[in-house]
Formats: structure tokens, sequence, C-alpha cells
């Protein structure tokens, strides 16, 4: 029996069903082809752009005192910082979700000739780029206490490169699922239908892209203190060092390849923005949230709550660990390189290598229990770092801290890159970067208010946070989130057929 509208020996859209399938597999071979270029210039971008400014950072506690700016200046300034961080992150995210607005169509459009499509990304890459680039600009013109201060405002309210890249690895799978899916619903291959079915969503793939992006992070946090430490560079060489290095990030942008569905809509734009399936009002607003009317917005609330107390934690006990490491080891500058050293290389480890196998090991059915595994170690890896009186103990209590950290950081991003369209990605993803401002906010001054109740009450509230997260992840992660995906594969055809419908009309 024939599919509606087509002839014996045709498909729906009219091609013979092995060209058809020719045709999907060469276009899903295509999407990897993207995915994989892209992932890489996405971390060589990283790395160009972070070890530039970290070989800044450790001339920032010199140049404060210097410049004449005390503890109270400095928390205020991390303050302001978080609370600029807040409103950049969830408006960078919004614009890079939209790739016919008009920064995207004029910035946005800068690339190589076959890859020049108006892309919001791109557009909000190189608006973070240029924001560096001023804030390093300011800081080595102006050697005073007010071009401290606007040297970091552009910097905390545009540069959010790393999440935005997160968005574009994620729209890049998106891609490939949208393909596959295409292909799953072939009825005429039952094969391929089955393989789809086991293998939606590749979680694995996912949380591997996203490993090698935290990979090269960890890895640039530790080659530019490594170079500091080594060459001892004035403030002025490290700046204008970081300045190259971020000039060859930018550079690296321009070659970035788009995702095959951005790419595609440069000939009919308009149209498409303007269809009803697509162009619809975004889901993954605050508002519409905390509503919880939808399976999708369940799960961004869900994974919101836990980035939420996940950061909380680390601020309230960030209150009271450098001073715990001060009174028991007399921890100096040198001991503390040698600690973030350490915590850089361990962090890379977990991203580049340890995260992937650990979701292909637990598989799908096993994603609760690995999270909330990561979060019994995060929880009393603490408690035994802040007792213990030995300093190879704390060593390797960070060891299973940050390996357990870089893990969860792994299967929480892929699985957000999971619930959201690619038209919406950029939007969940800032929002969740905002929560964390928020913790930086508020995480200090709840930490020194609950350090009232007693020396150890912080690191109490801590392990009482990690514990609240071990239930919640026990009582709603597989219900929620994990389900969201299975919820998603139901729907994906009318947004699919919405996109055939699209280029027909064109």
């Amino acid at each position: 029996m024939c599919l509606p509208g087509s002839s014996a020996g045709q498909s729906a859209d009219g091609n013979p069903p092995h060209n058809k399938h020719a045709s999907d597999n060469n276009d899903r071979a295509v999407a990897r082809k993207v995915l994989d270029r892209g992932t890489l210039l996405a971390c060589m971008s990283v790395v160009l752009l972070i070890t530039g400014m970290s070989l800044t950072y450790p001339h920032m506690q010199s140049r404060r005192d210097e410049l004449g700016c005390d503890s109270m200046c400095y928390g205020t300034m991390t303050s302001v910082r978080s609370a600029l961080g807040l409103v950049g992150t969830a408006v960078v995210g919004r614009l890079s979700d939209k790739n016919g607005s008009p920064l995207a169509r004029s910035l946005g459009s800068l690339g190589m000739r076959a890859n020049n499509s108006p892309s919001g990304r791109r557009a909000c890459l190189y608006l973070g780029t240029m924001a560096t680039l001023i804030g390093l600009a300011i800081a080595l013109s102006m050697n005073s206490l007010l071009g401290l201060w606007l040297s970091m405002i552009p910097d905390a309210l545009l540069q959010h490169n790393f999440d935005v890249y997160k968005a574009l690895l994620s729209e890049y799978h998106n891609d490939i699922d949208d393909l596959e899916a295409r292909i799953g619903d072939d009825p005429s291959d039952e094969k391929e239908k089955t393989k789809y079915r086991d293998n939606k969503s590749s979680s694995p793939s996912r949380s591997g892209s996203v490993g090698k992006l935290g990979m090269s992070l960890g890895i640039s946090f530790m080659i530019g203190p490594m170079i500091a430490a080594l060459t001892s560079p004035t403030f002025q060489f490290a700046a204008c060092f970081a300045i190259v290095c971020t000039v060859a990030s930018g550079i690296v942008i321009f070659y970035l390849p788009l995702p095959i569905a951005t790419a595609q809509k440069k000939v009919h734009d308009v149209r498409y923005e303007n269809h009803p399936v697509l162009n619809k009002e975004n889901e993954f607003s605050l508002m519409k949230l905390l509503k919880l009317q939808t399976p999708k917005s369940c799960a961004a609330m869900m994974l919101l709550v836990i980035r939420l107390n996940m950061s909380l934690a680390f601020q309230i006990f960030n209150t009271v660990w450098p001073a715990s490491l001060k009174s028991r080891f007399n921890f100096g500058p040198s001991d503390h390189a040698r600690f973030m050293s350490f915590i850089g290389i361990s962090y890379a480890f977990s991203q580049g290598f340890l995260a992937k196998r650990l979701v292909q090991a637990w598989g799908k059915d096993g994603k609760v229990y690995l999270i909330m595994t990561c979060c019994a170690i995060l929880g009393a890896g603490r408690y035994i770092a802040y007792f213990t009186n030995s300093l190879v103990v704390i060593y390797m209590t960070f060891l299973f801290i940050i390996n357990a950290l870089g893990t969860m950081n792994t299967v929480i991003t892929a699985d957000t890159g999971t619930i959201a369209p690619s038209d919406e990605i950029g939007a969940l993803f800032g929002m969740l970067q905002a929560a964390e401002s928020a913790a930086g906010i508020v995480g200090p001054f709840l930490g020194g208010v609950i350090s009232k109740f007693g020396r150890d009450a912080p690191l109490i509230a801590v392990v009482g946070v990690y514990s609240g997260l071990f239930a919640f992840v026990s009582w709603g992660y597989d219900s929620y989130v994990v389900s969201s995906n299975c919820y998603d594969s139901k729907h994906e055809g009318s947004i699919t057929s919405g996109r055939k419908e699209v280029k027909k009309t064109i």
C-alpha cells in the first residue's frame, strides 16, 4: 500500500525509496563531519581564549593591592560581576537563538563564503570576543581603580562564549538526531528504524562532545598559569599576549561550520521564521518554567534546581575552605598554584576521558544512579577534605570530587541539549548559567550568615545540600528529565513535517 500522495515505487516526497535512503545517509554523514569539525574548532577557540586570559590571573591580586582595592572593594566587584553575568547570560543565550535578528544578519554573517548564513550563535561568539578585547584594552590604558572596574564590565556582561559553544554543539547533535528520526520514520527500512529507536539522543556522543569542550577549558586553566610561573611576565606583557590569543580565537570563529539546519535556512529565512509550526513562543522563559505546564518545562526546571543548588554548595563551601587550608597547612600562593593545577588536570581528565565512558558503562537506565553517586561523592568528599590533617588525603579526596563534578556537569549539559529544540537551546543554557550567577551573588552572603551559627556550620549546610540533591535526583530525574526524550521522540514528526512544509512552499 502506498503512502498518501505517492505512487507505487515512490516515497511520499516523490523520490524512489532507495534514492531517498541514500540521500538521508549522505546527509547524516555530512552532519557528523560538521559535528567533528565544529567540536574541534570550538575546543581550539576555547583554548586560545582562556589560555590568554588565565595568563593575567596571577597578576590580579597584586594589581588590586597596587590600585587600592581592599577586601570590601573586591567583594563588591565580585557581586557586581555576578549580577552582570546574571543578566548577560540570559540575554546572550536568547540572542544566540535568533538567526533572523539584525545582530545575526550583520555580525553573524561573517564567515567563509560557503558558510555565511545569518547565525545568532556566531554573532554572540564574536560579541563575546570583542567584549574581552575591550576589557583588556581598558585594563592596559587605564592603570587606576576606575579602569579596574570598567575593564570588568564588558567581559562579565557579554563574554559567555563557553555557554554559546555548548548550545552550538547541542545544535549539531540535534541535526543528527533529526536526520536519524527521518530515517527511523522510513517504513521501508525496518533495520534503520530499530537502530534509531535504540540509539535515540546518543547520550554518550553528546557527553563526549561536551567532555572535549570541558577538557579544553581545564587544559587552558593549566597552560596560562604554567607559562606565567615559568616566564614571570609583567601585567602589560600578559595582557598583550591575551589580546593576541583572543584575536586568534575570533579568527577560529570565522571558520566555524554552522549547523545544517541553520545553513539551509538562508534562502527561505523569512518564511521559515513566520511559519506557525516553527515560530512558536519560547518555552524556556522563567515564567513558563514556573508554571510547569509541559514535560519539557518540568525537565528544565529540574535541571535549573540542580544547577542552582550545586552552585550554592560551592559558594558556601568556599567561604570556609581557603581559611581552613591556611590554618591546617599554612597554604601560600605557590601551594594554591599547585593545588589549582592539580584540579585543572583532574577536571580535564574527567571531561575528556572519564565522563563519556561512565555514561556508556551505566547506560540510559543507570544515569540516575550515576548522578546520585556523584552527589554522594561531592558531599562526603568535602566533609573528609575539611576535617583531615593529611595533605595527601586532601589531594586524593579532591581527585574523586573533581571527577564526580566533571561527570555530573557533563551528564547535565548533555541532557540539557536533548530537551530543547535548536532554536531555544541557547535560552535554556543561558538560564542555567544565570542560576549559577545568582548563586554567586547569594552564596557568599549565605555562607557568612550560616557561619555565625558555628565554624563548621557552612560545611554541614553543604553536606545537607548534596543530601537533598541526592534525594531530589532519586525522586524525579528519571521521571522528568530522562523521560522527556521519549516525549520529544513522539512529537518530532510535527516539527519535521513543518520543515518539509516550509520547503514545499518556496
